[in-house]
């Protein structure tokens, strides 16, 4: 039995070939290719990623570095007028050559070495003190306000959360707040918001020095360690001298006043190991 081939029956095996030799092409050459090109896409994105992070630890990185130059130049600046620490008899030898280049007598030193760091809060009154304080009020109030934003804030969830179970439309809102900060800015709003001196590792010797000398020379004395930045005079106070009694070869006496006064000052000493901190001071001022 034969059968016959209609035009349209060949046409039918001609698009149905086609379609086997297409379909084999692609399955034999286009495929391959194809996964090729989506590992090479999944490569790139990889590698585009990486890079991403990459440069993201770049800028961290150069941060860091930045933040660690300004802490050692902050720490230098600050730490420059201290002296290195000392002993009692380093101490003792620098205020006698003290007293005598004002042509003084020292009548007495008293020494009270460091046990501790030093814990010094600013002035009240001070530029720092105000600041402080403005800071701390200022916390207070933000304190408050944020915990009234954020009972009503809850008040506010709750009402939509309770209205969308009631009713349609109604969904809750959350309130989000970011506030991104560089690492030199916290830096330097940690650093305003020191309070005491216990972390940097300053230490004070109490001296207590009693001298003798004639008023010009010790008010001299007086005025030029006030005006040192690494010593704080913590109080002073001024005596007469007795009365000087001569006595002469014939056995006569004679008193008279002494021109001299003599001037207790009582201060103290500060002193920072700059080695310890990994940070050389260039000069300490005497």
């Amino acid at each position: 039995m034969e059968a016959t081939l209609t035009a349209r029956d060949k046409k039918l095996l001609y698009m149905l070939g086609f379609i086997v030799i297409a379909f084999v092409f692609g399955w034999i050459v286009m495929r391959p290719i194809i996964k090729t090109i989506n590992k090479t896409n999944e490569s790139i994105a990889s590698a585009e990623a990486l890079k991403q992070q990459n440069e993201t630890k770049n800028t961290g990185l150069m941060s860091a570095q930045i933040l660690v130059e300004k802490f050692e130049e902050d720490l230098a600046t600050a730490t420059e007028e201290y002296y290195e620490p000392m002993d009692s008899s380093e101490i003792d030898k620098m205020f006698t050559m003290y007293v005598l280049d004002f042509g003084l007598r020292a009548k007495d030193l008293i020494i009270s070495m460091p046990t501790a760091a030093e814990d010094e809060t600013p002035y009240r009154y001070s530029e720092l003190g105000k600041k402080l304080r403005s800071q701390k009020s200022s916390s207070t109030s933000s304190a408050s306000s944020s915990s009234t934003a954020l009972e009503n804030t809850t008040a506010t969830g709750t009402t939509a959360s309770s209205a969308g179970k009631g009713g349609e439309g109604a969904e809750e809102t959350p309130l989000m707040i970011e506030i991104t900060k560089t690492p030199l800015e916290s830096y330097s709003e940690k650093q305003m918001l020191t309070k005491n001196t216990t972390a940097a590792g300053i230490t004070s010797a109490e001296v207590t020095i009693v001298l003798t000398g004639s008023v010009e020379k010790t008010q001299r004395f007086l005025d030029d360690i006030l005006t040192k930045p690494s010593i704080r005079v913590t109080g002073f106070s001024w005596e007469d001298m007795a009365p000087v009694v001569y006595t002469f070869e014939d056995g006569s006496v004679m008193v008279a006043d002494s021109r001299d006064r003599q001037l207790t000052i009582r201060l103290k000493l500060y002193m920072y190991d700059s080695e310890k901190a990994g940070v050389e001071v260039a000069s300490k001022k005497n």
